[in-house]
């Protein structure tokens, strides 16, 4: 069986992600509460989380166009 806070769950982050240009790396909280930071590059991102206290944040890349939500 599958642990951890994503386990079987579909997220929606539509509304904590609104605000984030596309193209941008974004690092989430685990609880999924708040954006920790954001930028170009994954690893600044990631260690900028790591930074404020989050060693495991969900780390998430904004998608350049719509097209590449639609399935």
């Amino acid at each position: 069986m599958e642990e951890g806070v994503m386990a079987g769950l579909s997220i929606d982050f539509g509304l904590l992600l609104k605000e984030i240009p596309r193209g941008a790396w974004v690092a989430i909280s685990r609880d999924q509460t708040r954006v920790l930071n954001f930028g170009a590059d994954v690893r600044d991102v990631l260690d900028e989380a790591r930074k404020a206290g989050e060693d495991d944040p969900i780390i998430v890349r904004i998608p350049e166009s719509d097209s590449a939500l639609m399935l």
